[in-house]
């Protein structure tokens, strides 16, 4: 069953001076319930799709598991918009399952543990300035559903070559994040010579998410919060903002990017 991303609403538009009846779509939003060994662990607004690679990425950057070794099963039910997803049994995974949770369309919550210094990354990869340009003024054109709507982000993977591997819309920027992530897991894809490219702000809570799934490299159009800087400065990610037509800024990494 595929759940339909955009409805079309009957509205009016203001142009001229004159009001005029227009039909116009606009991106749809599910609520899905994840469970946790059976256990109701959150509700979720989102696009309603992929759900076992946004189910896969969001386990692993909330850095509740850290592969899919660590998911048993995961039963999905499309129709009632559920997602059982059993995990192995282990100790530090259990300790993990006692944060508490309320995502809104934007994803975000508060959180009161900070990931592990063992994350820190020691290296970055090159990357070249043109490369990054070139990625991100595609990945900008790209989606359709954005074109037709203005009501979703995106978020996609490219190689360091500029080699889009994924895409994906969604109706909030950590779950088009999480989508990404977990695409990557799912497929066995390594993310050390990949960057994340994002449309969205980078709040703490998408900083957390790229720490905890290991990501060396985020670029984006918007721009970050000062506690994000602080994170993707100290945990030692590459990060690119504003990065739109013929320029961007670096918050970190500037010696690895290749003019």
């Amino acid at each position: 069953m595929t759940l339909p991303n955009c409805e079309n609403i009957i509205l009016h538009e203001y142009r001229a001076g004159v009001l005029s009846e227009v039909s116009l779509p606009f991106s749809t939003e599910y609520a899905l319930l994840l469970k946790i060994n059976g256990n109701p662990y959150v509700t979720m607004a989102c696009s309603g799709n992929y759900m076992r690679e946004h189910i896969t990425g969001y386990l692993i950057t909330e850095g509740i598991i850290s592969n899919t070794d660590q998911i048993d099963t995961m039963d999905i039910d499309e129709e009632n918009l559920t997602v059982n997803a059993v995990l192995v049994t282990d100790k530090i995974i259990a300790e993990k399952l006692e944060w508490i949770k309320t995502i809104t369309a934007a994803g975000g919550r508060s959180r009161k543990n900070m990931p592990s210094d063992d994350l820190v990354r020691s290296s970055l990869p090159q990357v070249r300035a043109e490369t990054v340009l070139r990625s991100m003024n595609e990945f900008l054109t790209y989606s359709r559903e954005h074109e037709a709507t203005h009501g979703v982000h995106g978020a996609a993977l490219y190689s360091l070559a500029g080699e889009r591997l994924v895409f994906f819309d969604e109706i909030g920027r950590h779950n088009a994040i999480d989508k990404v992530i977990g695409h990557a897991a799912v497929n066995g894809i390594s993310l050390e010579d990949k960057m994340i490219c994002s449309t969205g702000r980078i709040s703490s809570e998408i900083a957390f998410k790229i720490i905890n799934a290991r990501a060396p490299v985020l670029v984006t159009r918007a721009s970050p919060t000062v506690l994000s800087v602080s994170l993707l400065r100290r945990y030692n990610i590459l990060s690119i903002i504003r990065a739109v037509n013929d320029r961007f800024y670096v918050v970190n990494g500037k010696e690895n990017i290749s003019l």
